[in-house]
């Protein structure tokens, strides 16, 4: 009989399960698994019968704590007059506002351990457009005067462990936005129309 015969087998509890989400939850906020690992491994982890089938989750992460690096994080306010402000990356400011300008926040690239992220978004003169990856639960809250608000979000199963996203906005002759987009998909609307009509084009060629 091999050894590995031998080795016993450990089922696994509800508490080990979500301890393990946890620990996939904060190896995504330190940039280790994108989006779509995390929700493709925490799937896996509420499946798992043993604890085997746990630690092969986290087999190529480390267990040490990380070193943080300095520099890191983006400030926690940021403003501006007559310019836009487009922010994405793993991390972005918690309050937001321009004058004759736009703001944009493209957060499919988060990466945060927080449950819950408010975010306080205006501008004069301009939209303000919140980006969230596919799953990701999100609300947009406040007022536009002469704007209107859209809400355009995929509607898919929450991906577990993500944060909800919670939108205080206020514009002025300008638009409130909310909406979901796959990853590598362009932000701009005028990209995805471009790239609609050219996945369109290469398949009446191939139809042809």
């Amino acid at each position: 009989m091999a050894d590995d015969d031998l080795t016993p087998v450990v089922r696994a509890s509800d508490a080990e399960r979500e301890a393990l989400v946890a620990r996939l939850q904060q190896a995504m906020a330190e940039g280790r698994l994108d989006i779509d690992e995390f929700g493709q491994r925490a799937g896996a982890a509420y499946a798992a019968v043993t604890t085997a089938e746990l630690a092969a989750l986290v087999a190529d992460l480390p267990t040490e704590a990380p070193v943080e690096i300095v520099g890191s994080r983006a400030p926690e306010v940021q403003n501006s007059v007559f310019g836009d402000i487009k922010l994405s990356g793993p991390s972005v400011p918690l309050r937001a506002t321009t004058v004759f300008g736009d703001v944009q926040m493209d957060l499919r690239g988060l990466r945060t351990d927080v449950e819950r992220l408010e975010l306080n978004l205006g501008t004069i003169f301009g939209d303000v457009d919140v980006i969230v990856a596919e799953g990701v639960d999100a609300q947009i809250h406040g007022w536009t005067v002469f704007g209107d608000r859209k809400v355009d979000l995929a509607a898919v199963p929450r991906v577990a462990g993500t944060p909800r996203i919670v939108v205080q906005a206020r514009t002025v002759f300008g638009d409130l936005k909310l909406r979901s987009l796959a990853p590598g998909e362009s932000a701009s609307r005028w990209r995805q129309v471009m790239d609609r009509l050219a996945r369109r084009q290469e398949s009446n060629g191939t139809a042809e």
